[in-house]
């Protein structure tokens, strides 16, 4: 779900084009709409696909089942590298990685779980699993330079352990230009919209530390006329959502999207794109806005600072009523708004497109196996 289906789904099938062979394990037990067709886009693409149910809650038994159905595969196949993302994953795959016998143990954390949970008890056991997974890493594979700093500062792995590629999306020349004002009318109206309207948008999975309830106070607080908060995305905490919206009388102000696959036309019609989580790696929801030049508010938090700074955007504490103020700044002001998505335009092609990625992360992947290589052949390993 989510950024790192965005990265799978981006990121594997150039991997094959570049003559790596690839081969996706996971699991879809959390899962979006069109997982099906996703993983069957990745396999008419070249990259095998070996489904191992996981949860994402620590559970002994179920966790032992994965991690050996895990050591199955890569015991039976021989693998110069593997690179694990996320917290759950990222612990039964290096761990099996290390049981397995594999000399090459790639992680990517795509925002530590400890960043994001809010539970003190919890944080701190984390915290320390992340400490001793990362014994067991050969290198920690970064998205930014932010959750470099973090990995450091928290003793999970040593600077000279980590790399950092970032994240990046196709290029699309003259994306924002992609819909007619007839045809941004249009989809106005089928959201029960008139054309008139200013469309104020977050996009994320449904869960806590994305800050989906800080987004609705938001629109609560807002006082500006004849403005709309979209909301795109599913999860987890979507009844609760569904509850406060009727609750507090929104139904006119809110519009809860559910899952949208294809995000452009929300983009088209947005005229402010905000993010109010607690903790980021670097989200794809900011990358997509700068692509499509969608001016965007985000809270001032790991992963969102890094992006959106030197007016590329507007950074906020993240409390509803600072960035209730910012929203109504900017709605009212499009000669700003406009200097922001030319800056964040203009840095998005300079920093991260996919093949700036995929350049990075296959040089990365035959330097390991180069060093690993004339170690081996020198006696060192």
């Amino acid at each position: 779900m989510g950024g790192l289906s965005t990265y799978i789904c981006e990121v594997l099938p150039q991997l094959v084009c570049k003559g790596f062979d690839v081969t996706l394990i996971c699991s879809v037990n959390r899962s979006s709409p069109d997982t099906c067709t996703r993983i069957s886009e990745l396999i008419k693409k070249g990259v095998k696909v070996q489904i191992v149910p996981m949860r994402r809650e620590i559970s002994l038994l179920k966790d032992i089942c994965s991690l050996v159905s895990i050591l199955k595969i890569l015991s039976s196949n021989k693998y110069d590298i593997v690179h694990t993302h996320c917290s759950k994953a990222g612990a039964l795959g290096r761990l099996a990685a290390t049981l397995a016998g594999e000399k090459i143990r790639l992680h990517s954390p795509h925002c530590f779980a400890f960043l994001r949970c809010t539970s003190r008890f919890k944080k701190v056991i984390y915290l320390v699993l992340e400490q001793i997974l990362g014994k067991l890493t050969t290198r920690l594979v970064a998205v930014s330079q932010s959750e470099v700093q973090t990995a450091v500062y928290s003793h999970i792995v040593p600077r000279h352990k980590c790399a950092v590629v970032q994240n990046g999306l196709s290029k699309r020349k003259g994306v924002p230009d992609n819909f007619s004002n007839k045809e941004k009318n249009t989809y106005k109206a089928s959201l029960g919209l008139n054309e008139n309207a200013q469309v104020v948008t977050t996009a994320c999975r449904l869960i806590d530390y994305k800050g989906i309830f800080r987004f609705l106070k938001v629109a609560q607080l807002s006082r500006v006329d004849n403005t709309i908060f979209l909301i795109a995305g599913d999860g987890e905490l979507k009844t609760s959502i569904e509850n406060f919206i009727l609750e507090n009388n929104l139904s006119g102000k809110v519009k809860l999207l559910g899952y949208v696959s294809n995000m452009e036309r929300i983009y088209a019609i947005s005229d402010v794109v905000v993010l109010c989580s607690d903790a980021e790696a670097q989200p794809y929801l900011l990358l997509e806005a700068m692509l499509h030049k969608c001016p965007i508010i985000a809270t001032s938090v790991i992963g969102n600072s890094e992006l959106i700074s030197q007016s590329r955007g507007v950074l906020v504490k993240p409390v509803p009523e600072s960035i209730a103020v910012v929203v109504e700044q900017l709605l009212a002001d499009r000669e700003t708004r406009n200097k922001y998505t030319e800056n964040a335009y203009d840095y998005f092609y300079n920093h991260h497109t996919l093949e700036k990625q995929i350049s990075e992360l296959t040089q990365l992947y035959k330097s390991c196996i180069y060093k690993f290589q004339k170690g081996y052949a020198a006696g060192t390993n």
